[in-house]
C-alpha cells in the first residue's frame, strides 16, 4: 500500500460536489433528537450494485443508500443534513486534510479486497468524540451483542474482530480500473500474466529482480507471458506500468505464513515455495514436526496452532525435522486418514475451533503435510479436561500467555478478568 500523503478536504467536498448520486453506507449513533455519525463510507463508482439497507435500533441505525452528491458534500464539510428521515450531525470541527492511499489490485485493507487497484481516502474522528456504548442492539435489523458486531457485520459482512472501524469518520472509495493484473500463474519456467483493463493504451509489462529486467508492451487485455529459465528469483516484481507511473503490480516474496493468499496469484511450484517457507527456520510463524506427533508432543502442536491463531497466523509443517530437513511422511503413511487425524485432534482440543487449512505438498518425491493457521484477531483456547489455557508465540518457543495478552486478546481490561 502506498500513502500518497494528504489530500485536501476542499478537493474531497468538490469532487462529492459533481456527481450526481453516489453509494453511502453511514453509521449513527442516537444522540437525543438528533444522530451523530460515527462512520462513513462513499464508493464512487458508478458501475457498483447497491443494495438498500436499514437497520434501526434505539440507540444506532445503519443505513446503506444512494443519496445526491451535494449532500454527502455537505456532510463532508460537517454540515447537519437530513438522511433518510433522521437528522445526522457530524462530530467535531471538520478535517482539514484526508489521508490518501493507492492500493494495488487484491490488496486487502480495512477489511475490504477489489479485483483492481484503488484509491482510497480516510479522514480520522476526533478524539474527543464518545464512542458507542456495548448495550444489546435489538430493533429492525439482525440482533447484535454490541454496536461494534453490527457495524462490522453491516460494513464487511464478517464476524467483529478489531476496533479498526473506530478510527475513520469517513472513507471514501475510488476504483481504478484502467489496468490490472487479474491473474498470475507461476510454473518453473514460466510466468503467465493475464491483463485486463479499460484503458491499456501505451501500457507495458514489466517483471524486475535483482539482477535484472525484461519488459514487453501491452497491446490490450489479454494473456502475457515471461520465461523464466532459471526460475523465478526471489523478490521478483511483476509491474503493470505506463511511463513512470504503476496501473498495478505483485511482488513474489516468501508467501506470507498462515494468511490469506492472493486469489489472483497461482503457484504451479510446490517445492520451490517449501525451500522458501524453510528459508528463515522456525520462528514465530514457522513450527516443523518430524511427523504427526503424540502425547505431550501433540500438546506442544496444538498449542502452538492456538498461539498461531490467538497472534498473526503461522504454519506447522509435518514431514520436516527440527534441523529443517525435509523427510516426508513416514512410507506407507495412509495421507488422508493423517489430515482427518489432525483435523479431529484440532476440533476436540482447541476452543473456539481457529480459522485454518491443511495442505498437501509434494517434494521430490516426499510428502509434507502443512497446518496453514490464519490469525484470527481473538483468543484461542488450548482444552486440557475443563481447563482452557491461552499461549503465544515468542520467536521458535510457544509460551503461555500474560494476563494481559490474554485480555488485549478478548478486548477487555485486565482488571477483573477471569478465565
Amino acid at each position: 500500500m502506498a500513502n500518497n500523503g494528504q489530500t485536501d478536504t476542499a478537493v474531497l467536498v468538490a469532487m462529492l460536489s459533481e456527481r450526481t448520486a453516489v453509494n453511502v453506507r453511514l453509521a449513527l449513533v442516537a444522540d437525543a433528537q438528533q444522530w451523530r455519525l460515527h462512520h462513513g463510507q462513499v464508493t464512487l463508482d458508478d458501475d457498483a450494485p447497491l443494495k438498500e439497507r436499514a437497520w434501526r435500533y434505539s440507540t444506532a441505525s445503519f443505513l446503506e443508500l444512494c443519496l445526491p452528491g451535494p449532500t454527502v458534500a455537505a456532510l463532508l464539510r460537517g454540515d447537519e443534513q437530513d438522511v433518510d428521515g433522521l437528522h445526522v450531525v457530524v462530530p467535531g470541527p471538520p478535517a482539514s486534510s484526508a489521508s490518501a492511499y493507492q492500493l494495488r489490485g487484491q490488496e486487502e485493507w480495512g477489511r475490504v479486497t477489489t479485483p483492481w487497484p484503488r484509491t482510497e481516502w480516510a479522514i480520522s474522528r476526533d478524539n474527543s468524540t464518545p464512542q458507542p456504548g456495548y448495550d444489546l442492539l435489538v430493533g429492525d435489523g439482525p440482533s447484535f451483542l454490541n454496536f461494534d458486531q453490527a457495524l462490522s457485520a453491516f460494513l464487511h459482512q464478517r464476524p467483529h474482530e478489531s476496533a479498526a472501524d473506530r478510527s475513520d469518520l469517513w472513507r471514501i472509495v475510488l476504483p481504478q480500473r484502467a489496468g490490472w493484473l487479474s491473474q498470475i500463474t507461476i510454473r518453473p519456467d514460466l510466468l503467465t500474466a493475464v491483463v485486463d483493463g479499460e484503458a491499456l493504451d501505451d501500457a507495458a509489462l514489466e517483471l524486475s529482480w535483482a539482477a535484472g529486467n525484461e519488459r514487453q508492451s501491452v497491446d490490450g487485455a489479454g494473456t502475457y507471458c515471461f520465461p523464466l529459465p532459471h526460475g523465478l528469483a526471489h523478490d521478483s516484481l511483476l509491474m503493470l506500468r505506463r511511463e513512470n507511473q504503476w496501473l498495478d503490480w505483485r511482488s513474489f516474496s516468501a508467501p506470507a505464513y498462515g494468511r490469506a493468499r492472493d486469489a489472483s496469484v497461482v503457484w504451479e511450484q510446490l517445492g520451490p515455495e517449501l525451500d522458501i517457507l524453510l528459508a528463515n527456520g522456525e520462528g514465530r510463524y514457522l513450527e516443523c514436526k518430524r511427523e504427526v506427533p503424540e502425547g505431550e508432543s501433540r500438546k506442544k502442536m496444538l498449542k502452538t496452532i492456538a498461539a498461531f491463531a490467538s497472534q498473526d497466523g503461522g504454519t506447522v509443517l509435518i514431514g520436516v525435522r527440527d534441523d529443517l530437513q525435509i523427510v516426508g511422511l513416514p512410507d506407507g503413511a495412509n495421507v488422508d486418514k493423517q489430515v482427518l487425524q489432525v483435523v479431529g485432534m484440532i476440533r476436540d482440543t482447541l476452543e473456539p475451533v481457529p480459522p485454518y487449512d491443511t495442505r498437501v505438498i509434494d517434494h521430490d518425491g516426499k510428502t509434507v503435510l502443512a497446518i496453514e493457521v490464519s490469525g484470527g484477531g481473538q483468543m484461542y483456547a488450548y482444552r486440557d479436561g475443563q481447563r482452557a489455557e491461552f499461549y503465544v508465540r515468542v520467536g521458535p518457543n510457544t509460551v503461555p500467555a500474560r494476563p494481559h495478552e490474554i485480555a488485549a486478546g478478548f478486548r477487555q481490561a485486565p482488571t477483573g478478568t477471569t478465565f
